[in-house]
């Protein structure tokens, strides 16, 4: 008896020790989120869509306004980081270290209408994976063309098609643990995202009903949804069949110099 818990204890310590022994050379701080600092951001009705400006990873497309007629810079199947909501200064927003304000703006691949040159050619994924809270990147390359986290394996879906055409179920964890978490923490927050008359695209307020909401005198009245079948809660999941729901038609969302610099609390 007391060999076999002798056996026990130096497995048990074997195991610790290998643990720890490579916690030195795992680079946590490039897969971790960061804390939840909110800075200077100031949320308004409507953010314009502008790449963090880090021409390093981004090239042409850092800094820049995305528009979804420019298939030159911002091409089918490729990726950008975006600062949601943003603190108004290009420079800090590149800077901002805070992962629950970072989001991951993927171009579909044309087989998924990436190049129909519309707001549903793009997602935006939270950055902060719904499992432990690492940060999930797209992987662009053939065989994969989906949200991966680098962390524990949890893989997020791009939208997909259905037998009617409609793309659905996007962010839906389709492997890894994160696919075995109980509904709504299966599945990634993501942003409700808007084209304009020019082809700019908008980031719309967090979880708000925009059939319901409206601008009056400077003022917003803004009507929320619930989070979880909206655009999710960030770190903690969404309903993924609530995707076509918020990819907002023009006439549905405020968007003029007026409307869209309304400050929100």
């Amino acid at each position: 008896m007391q060999d076999t818990g002798r056996r026990a204890f130096v497995k048990i310590a074997f195991l610790v020790g290998a643990v720890l022994s490579i916690i030195p050379f795992v680079p946590w701080g490039t897969y971790l989120s960061s804390t939840i600092k909110t800075g200077s951001a100031q949320r308004t009705l409507a953010q314009k869509v502008v790449v963090d400006d880090i021409p390093s990873k981004y090239g042409a497309a850092a800094g820049k306004v995305v528009n979804v007629n420019d298939l030159s810079t911002f091409p089918p199947n490729d990726h950008w980081v975006v600062t949601y909501p943003t603190s108004g200064d290009l420079t800090v927003d590149a800077e901002n270290p805070d992962t629950f304000q970072k989001f991951e703006l993927i171009r579909l691949p044309t087989t998924l209408g990436g190049d129909s040159k519309k707001a549903t050619d793009f997602v935006a994924y939270s950055k902060v994976c719904v499992h432990l809270w690492c940060s999930p990147n797209y992987n662009p390359a053939p065989g994969h063309m989906q949200y991966e986290c680098p962390c524990h394996g949890s893989i997020y879906q791009l939208p997909k098609e259905d037998s009617s055409g409609q793309l659905v179920d996007a962010g839906k964890a389709v492997a890894g643990p994160a696919s075995f978490q109980a509904f709504p923490q299966n599945a990634i927050p993501m942003l409700t995202l808007q084209a304009d008359a020019n082809g700019d695209l908008w980031i719309f307020y967090f979880n708000a009903d925009w059939a319901k909401t409206t601008v009056s005198s400077g003022k917003a009245n803004i009507v929320s949804v619930d989070p979880i079948e909206g655009d999710g809660t960030i770190g903690y999941g969404r309903d993924y069949a609530s995707y076509q729901n918020f990819i907002r038609p023009a006439a549905q969302a405020p968007l003029n110099a007026d409307e869209e610099s309304v400050p929100v609390s």
